[in-house]
């Protein structure tokens, strides 16, 4: 039982991490670009847009391939959706 117990919490951990930073890029992302008239050097606002949006991406990826994983772990099933935890951020984040 305790082994059960662990293996969900890690799995809570895990979807509690990736809707935080999914969140967390998306409303970065919002602000720097209602702000990117205003930035002293254009050049570093740039980059730092652009390197939110990697890094958005990258955790936007890292969703899919979890949620993917469980797919095919649990049910064997070609439900590709999009994944529980990008559709939360969305939820978070929305306007």
């Amino acid at each position: 039982m305790k082994n059960k117990r662990d293996i969900e919490y890690i799995d809570e951990r895990i979807e509690a991490k990736l809707i935080s930073k999914i969140s967390h890029y998306r409303l970065q992302i919002r602000e720097l670009m209602r702000n990117r008239h205003t930035a002293e050097y254009p050049e570093l606002h740039y980059t730092s847009v652009k390197g939110s949006i990697r890094n958005l991406k990258v955790w936007l990826h890292m969703a899919k391939l979890i949620d993917f994983s469980k797919i095919v772990y649990n049910l064997g099933d070609d439900n590709f959706n999009k994944p529980d935890s990008t559709i939360m951020a969305e939820k978070l984040t929305a306007l």
